[in-house]
């Protein structure tokens, strides 16, 4: 038999203490120290990821344009504003493309306006939205583009001088990349840079048309750290 005291006794649970003030005090603090060195970290990776990004961007937009002049039978021309994230990837157009352009080429008709040639050999209007300036992404800028001057790109600058479209002068050669019909391309190098100041740089060689992107700087994470480059 059960002791009849025992049955109904109520066995008291053991209480758990509860944090002090100074405790939950010190528990933000130490999550407020953690914060300002980790938030930090993650934005200077974010923008040298974004940069990154943009330079991969632009080598395909050049790997773009090699391919289009190779389909079109006509050269194409990337040019940068420096100090700005404008820049644009356009046909070059020439008097002599009427003549030697492909499907897909852009051409000047007399007056002044352009047109998209087809394959049935007939003209269409161009579409002007193709022709549009782009942007970087937001604080990313170019800072230099440095083009290896030739003999081919100077007299393909001036007959496009003569042809009144004036995409590429001589005047503005050694800023331009040129894209031709048959794979090739001008030998250049374009920098671009975000807003800390790490500098990523796109490369291009002439000969194949390979494109690749570089590490040219990145700024010190602390002041003891040497930039790269």
């Amino acid at each position: 038999m059960f002791n009849s005291r025992i049955i109904g006794k109520v066995v008291p649970r053991q209480q758990r203490g509860a944090f002090t003030l100074l405790e939950l005090m010190l528990v933000l603090a130490i999550i407020a120290v953690v914060g300002a060195i980790a938030i930090p970290r993650f934005d200077e990776i974010f923008e040298r990821q974004k940069l990154r990004g943009m330079a991969n961007e632009l080598r395909l937009a050049w790997d773009s344009a090699r391919l289009e002049a190779m389909r079109t039978g006509q050269s194409q021309v990337f040019t940068c504003l420096l100090g700005s994230g404008t820049y644009s990837v356009k046909p070059l157009v020439l008097q002599s493309d009427s003549a030697n352009a492909g499907t897909g080429a852009t051409v000047l008709l007399s007056g002044g306006a352009v047109a998209e040639t087809q394959s049935n050999g007939f003209l269409t209007a161009a579409d002007p939205t193709l022709q549009d300036a782009k942007e970087l992404e937001d604080r990313i800028v170019f800072v230099s583009c440095s083009v290896v001057g030739d003999m081919r790109a100077y007299t393909t600058a001036q007959d496009s001088q003569n042809s009144g479209m004036n995409e590429v002068n001589t005047q503005t050669v050694g800023e331009s990349v040129i894209f031709y019909p048959d794979g090739s391309s001008s030998t250049a190098e374009v920098r671009i840079q975000n807003e800390r100041g790490d500098i990523r740089g796109i490369q291009i060689r002439g000969l194949t048309g390979h494109t690749r992107v570089v590490d040219i700087a990145n700024v010190p994470t602390t002041p003891g750290d040497k930039p790269k480059g």
